[in-house]
Order: structure tokens, then C-alpha cells, then sequence
């Protein structure tokens, strides 16, 4: 079962058997383990690096605000989409 990727609780971190190899415009994700690629956009790799120093929804959503300039709501709302596909994928590791 997933979690409630809107928990301001629950904590991310992300998956060790990934290698991220990083673009100007996103990065490629390589899970060693399954061997399958993931293709990462510039907002879903501003998230996933801000993973090495946050691991909440609304700590990493309040980071986005401040870099992107966007609401509130739509930071938290996108954090939280995003989060979810890493979650859904084994890219990222609730605890």
C-alpha cells in the first residue's frame, strides 16, 4: 500500500540502487537492480536533489515556492504528484 504522500510526517529518501546522470534540462535515473531507465524533467530533478537535504513533502514544496516563484498550493500540489510517481516507482523510499 502506498502512503499518504500528503503526510507532512512521512519522510523520503531516495532509492540507493539509482545512478542519476544529469542534462541541462533533467536527468536519466538508472535503478541497477530492475535495469530500467526513468526519465526526469527540470522541476522532478530540482525535487530530487533537494532530496539530499529534505525528505518531507512541505519542507521540499517550500524550497520550490522559493526557486520558481509559484503558489503555495501549487508547489505542495506538484511535490506531492511527483513524489507520489518516485513513491509508485521505487525511486524514492517512504519511511
Amino acid at each position: 500500500m502506498m502512503p499518504d504522500i500528503n503526510q507532512s510526517a512521512t519522510c523520503y529518501q531516495k532509492n540507493p540502487s539509482l545512478v542519476c546522470t544529469e542534462f541541462d534540462d533533467g536527468a536519466i535515473l538508472l535503478n541497477l537492480h530492475t535495469k530500467y531507465y526513468y526519465n526526469l524533467n527540470e522541476t522532478a530533478l530540482s525535487i530530487w536533489n533537494l532530496l539530499n537535504e529534505l525528505s518531507t513533502v512541505p519542507e521540499i514544496a517550500e524550497k520550490i515556492v522559493d526557486e520558481y516563484e509559484v503558489d503555495k498550493d501549487r508547489a505542495l500540489d506538484s511535490v506531492g504528484r511527483i513524489m507520489a510517481e518516485l513513491c509508485e516507482e521505487g525511486l524514492v523510499i517512504a519511511q
